[in-house]
């Protein structure tokens, strides 16, 4: 019946059928339990909710995307100065700003009629309605306290009409008296003349008009230019963290699950897509011309989660292993670059099908190519939404980096159809529990669907090392932080949410083991589907999959990792009465010992449960190492295993699974750079890299001498593989910034080339995309172009010749994908005005997403001054940079020592747009101002930051301006301290 408030949940039984575990009995058990006990909770942890007539945003995969080579470059204290920046701290509770649970959604009912061209706009829309639309919405609730006050979220919409119905009552009795709308809270209030009855259902019918806006956010508006020159419009959607309320009145919170049952009315030459697959497309008889398509109610789901698109795209399909419709769309001209996600897609939903052990709860998969869009992807249920170069991938046009982003990234949005979709965190404050996972999980579906990409020992480069820099600022946060306001949400769609919570998310799977770990999701996401959690929900059922195994208390284990910031420096020191043990310590690591530790969010006394693994050279156990345990101990004597010998080194987290850095002993750190020299292949690949990036960073931090640290690289130019030179290239990286005004550049420069030029001669320009390995197309890459930064004539040469030889010829590219991006930049830095022109022309020409990304780049590499003027005008100008990549414009010419000063200039002078613009984007607002100023290492520079800040409101990068001061701080110190005895080291070599 029309009324029932039942809800379809849409789950698909697998073939072999359902099944009650024990663990399921158990914790079935548990939540029996659970109950009596989460209603205490709720009362405690939750503001008063009770409503009175007094009533009282995010980029990157949703997320941040990994510091790997998968897009254009990317730009990785003394007491603190005073400053008037209004700091975003956690709202004090009680927030007003967060609904109350008095009347709950169970379903709505929701058509949409989107106009997009000047013609949509017939007699039925009269006045000016294109880039609007209309709305009508249903929504069936239940009343489970007694209330004359319904409230909901809104923002941007214009009601016409609103009534509320009792729906046991036959005359259908309109119960609204008045309503309000808090612009604050983004609140609608609905105020009845009546008081509603508990366990009572209720209909509240709304209709309304809404914007098609281009702020990349709700329901707003996209365009691409066809082969034809024509401007091509389409409207798509972008929800979480907290707009859907710009698509339609609803509960916009994450706990407030409820089935959509959804109706579009589009223009005939077009296609509608929402989450659920499609059940009747018919004409709309009101308007000819138009259809009308109805699609399958959706599961069980949270409003941010909710997606539509009408467009005239095109789509490529097939069918997984299991039966569920797959379809890859994107706009015409780009219909051949589908065919890689499509096969990555299938093959990685079967996969995570196994792994989880529940089907896949949908019909359709459905994934879009979107030509505007602010984060990387977007998990909708069923119908996932990317940026293009996240999800289009031609093989003739596109780089090895290229298509392990359209990979990755697809596996980060298909993990989230189980962890975040199926199970949803009940608040934000367990965001990193979403996109944590998935960023751990996204390695698993890669490792499966590409095997020789080794993608469990590139999580190292991409996202741990990248995260351990971030973690390390004492203005770093928890994973697990309490928000409340939309900008609040938005600022923790960062690194530390994703890459951290990936790590210690891998730490965890090493500690209890993979098949404790599997076992352990898949009964949690059982348990809890179509539901919320939190944090602990998850350590309980790790623990009780534990049970038999290790038995170890997960929660108090995971506990020190998610509540408080930062990790520990664990430190081994050879005993003096005994070679055969160490003393093993523990400290909060700061690469700034002297910077304040921002305590608002409390701590556990700065203290780990540390398990660590250690193996030494007369055993040299890589596999199954030994593993010691530091129980939140500041300290403890471990034993390094017998057979160790007196001049052994000893290694420790090896194949680094740990979450934290590990210091020696002098000895130790003599005998394992020795080992290096003589034969660096006897360590694991992984444990190179991990030296070098710990070594430079205690280095930074004072834990030890720069020495030591720079006497690691010595063996380099016998190093052939591709980790350990991309931990070396991070961390010479920061010398290199440091040096770009000092004198010690020089000495850097003649340094790197002597280390490079082996391994640049020996992979060179021969570039074979189809044959090569893949992690030697990436060395090949940081190969060319290190030499060619660092000042190789021969690479130099080559890549001019090559980019004039493209200018002469237009119509054919004689570069090699791969090799792209090195060589557009350096013949744009190599040549003046035509060279520059040119790229700009084929920037303006490309209809490749990718393509037009490594443009994007290039650009920003001219040597004149004017031009990157120029170039940083073009950020505005939407007929020539999209508005999705206007903050890249600014980024990569602040990347270019050249552009660091016009782009300074150009932030600070165009502040107000920028902020108005992606202020609520946490990834192109907070990335805007890390790139601009991770230079700066001066006083003066410090000094101009601070005045930048004063009386401003940094909204979601508010975190990303304080970690900019603190950097700088520590630049300034590391230049005192360091900066001379670095540049003699390497002048003497």
């Amino acid at each position: 019946m029309d009324h029932e408030m039942g809800i379809d949940d849409g789950k698909k039984k697998k073939s072999s059928g359902m099944y009650c575990s024990n663990g399921q009995i158990f914790f079935a058990v548990l939540v029996s339990a659970g109950i009596v006990v989460a209603v205490g909770l709720l009362s405690f942890y939750l503001p008063d909710r009770t409503c009175t007539s007094e009533p009282g945003p995010t980029e990157p995969i949703i997320g941040t995307e990994p510091h790997n080579p998968t897009e254009p470059k990317e730009p990785t204290e003394p007491e603190p100065e005073p400053t008037t920046t209004k700091m975003m701290t956690p709202t004090p509770e009680p927030w007003n700003g967060r609904l109350p649970y008095n009347v709950i959604p169970v379903r709505y009912e929701l058509t949409l009629t989107p106009y997009l061209y000047p013609e949509d706009v017939g007699d039925t829309a009269p006045g000016d309605r294109r880039f609007t639309f209309d709305g009508e919405v249903n929504i069936h609730a239940k009343c489970h306290e007694v209330t004359d006050m319904i409230t909901m979220h809104i923002n941007n919409i214009t009601i016409h009409t609103l009534k509320v119905v009792k729906m046991t009552d036959s005359s259908q009795t309109d119960l609204l008296d008045s309503y309000s709308i808090d612009e604050n809270y983004q609140f609608l209030h609905l105020k009845l003349n009546t008081m509603m009855e508990k366990d009572e259902d209720y209909e509240i019918f709304i209709t309304y008009l809404g914007e098609l806006w281009n702020g990349l956010a709700g329901f707003y508006r996209s365009s691409y230019i066809n082969e034809a020159g024509e401007e091509v419009w389409l409207a798509t959607t972008q929800m979480q963290a907290t707009d859907a309320r710009r698509a339609l009145p609803c509960w916009d919170e994450p706990d407030f699950r409820a089935v959509f049952d959804t109706t579009i009315r589009h223009r005939a030459d077009m296609v509608a897509l929402s989450n659920s697959i499609e059940t009747s497309i018919t004409d709309w008889e009101a308007y000819p011309g138009w259809k009308e398509t109805v699609y399958k109610r959706t599961p069980n789901m949270p409003t941010y989660l909710l997606a539509f698109v009408v467009s005239d795209f095109v789509y490529t399909e097939d069918t997984t292993t299991n039966g569920v419709l797959f379809r890859v769309w994107s706009r015409p001209g780009a219909k051949e670059a589908q065919a890689y996600a499509l096969d990555q897609g299938t093959r990685q939903t079967t996969y995570f099908e196994e792994y989880f052990d529940i089907a896949y709860p949908l019909e359709k998969q459905d994934m879009m190519a979107i030509p505007d869009f602010s984060a990387g992807a977007m998990e909708n249920w069923g119908l996932i939404l990317y940026r293009e170069t996240a999800l289009l991938y031609d093989p003739e046009v596109n780089s090895a980096s290229n298509k392990q982003r359209v990979s990755v990234v697809v596996s980060h949005e298909l993990a989230h159809q189980w962890f975040g979709n199926l199970v949803t965190p009940i608040w934000w404050d367990d965001l990193w529990l979403n996109e944590g996972f998935a960023s751990y999980v996204e390695y698993l579906g890669v490792n499966h669907t590409e095997p020789t990409w080794e993608m469990m020992a590139q999580f190292l480069v991409s996202d741990l090392h990248y995260v351990f820099t971030l973690d390390a600022l004492g203005t770093s946060h928890p994973v697990r932080v309490p928000v409340n306001s939309p900008e609040e949400i938005s600022e923790i769609f960062d690194t530390i949410s994703y890459s951290k919570g990936a790590s210690i998310l891998r730490m965890l799977n090493w500690i209890l083991t993979e098949e404790v770990f599997s076992i352990g999701l898949s009964e949690y996401l059982m348990l809890h589907s179509y539901g919320n959690t939190d944090s602990d929900d998850l350590w309980a059922a790790l623990t009780y999959a534990d049970r038999d195994h290790g038995g170890r208390d997960v929660k108090k284990i995971m506990d020190t990792w998610t509540l408080q910031m930062g990790y520990p420096l664990v430190s081994f020191d050879r005993l003096d009465s005994d070679n055969t043990k160490v003393n093993v310590t523990q400290k909060h690591f700061l690469i700034n010992p002297d910077s304040p530790v921002e305590d608002k969010y409390g701590d556990l006394g700065y203290v780990w449960e540390v398990e660590v693994s250690h193996t030494h050279k007369s055993e040299m156990e890589f596999d199954d190492p030994i593993r010691s345990f530091l129980a939140r101990e500041s300290g403890v004597v471990v034993d390094l295993a017998s057979g160790i010998k007196t001049d052994d080194w000893y290694l420790a987290n090896v194949k680094q699974y740990g979450y934290y850095r590990i210091n020696y002993d002098a000895e130790n750190w003599e005998r394992l750079t020795a080992q290096l020299n003589a034969d660096h292949t006897m360590l694991p690949v992984e444990n190179r890299a991990q030296l070098i990036d710990d070594a430079f960073n205690m280095a930074r931090s004072g834990d030890l001498d720069q020495v030591t640290a720079l006497a690691l690289t010595n063996y380099l130019d016998k190093e052939t593989e591709y980790l350990p030179w991309d931990a070396t290239l991070a961390v010479m990286a920061y010398i290199r910034d440091m040096f770009s005004r000092y004198s010690g550049y020089g000495p850097l420069e003649k340094y790197m080339l002597e280390k490079i030029t082996p391994l640049y001669q020996d992979l060179g320009w021969n570039d074979d995309p189809i044959n090569d390995p893949h992690l030697e197309q990436y060395n090949r890459i940081n190969a060319v172009h290190t030499a060619c930064f660092y000042g190789l004539e021969d690479c130099r040469q080559t890549a001019s010749m090559l980019y004039h030889e493209y200018m002469g010829n237009a119509s054919v590219n004689p570069i090699t994908p791969n090799l792209k991006d090195i060589t557009y930049c350096n013949g744009i830095r190599e040549g003046g005005q035509d060279e520059w022109e040119f790229g700009l022309e084929r920037y303006q020409i490309t209809t490749d997403s990718s393509e037009k990304s490594k443009w994007l780049y290039a650009l920003a590499c001219s040597q004149e001054p004017w031009i990157l003027s120029r170039y940083l005008e073009l950020a505005f100008d939407d007929s020539v940079v999209r508005r999705q990549d206007a903050t890249y414009v600014i980024r990569y010419t602040a990347d270019n020592y050249v552009g660091r000063a016009l782009a300074w200039d150009f932030t600070r002078a165009n502040w107000d747009k920028l902020r108005e613009d992606f202020g609520g984007s946490s990834f192109s607002f907070g990335n805007l101002i890390n790139d601009v100023t991770q230079h700066f290492n001066t006083e003066f520079d410090l000094e101009q930051l601070i005045e930048f800040g004063v009386g401003r409101d940094f909204g979601s990068a508010t975190r990303a301006y304080e970690q900019a001061i603190e950097k700088t701080k520590i630049n300034i110190k590391w230049m005192q301290e360091n900066a001379e005895e670095v540049a003699q080291w390497l002048e003497d070599q």
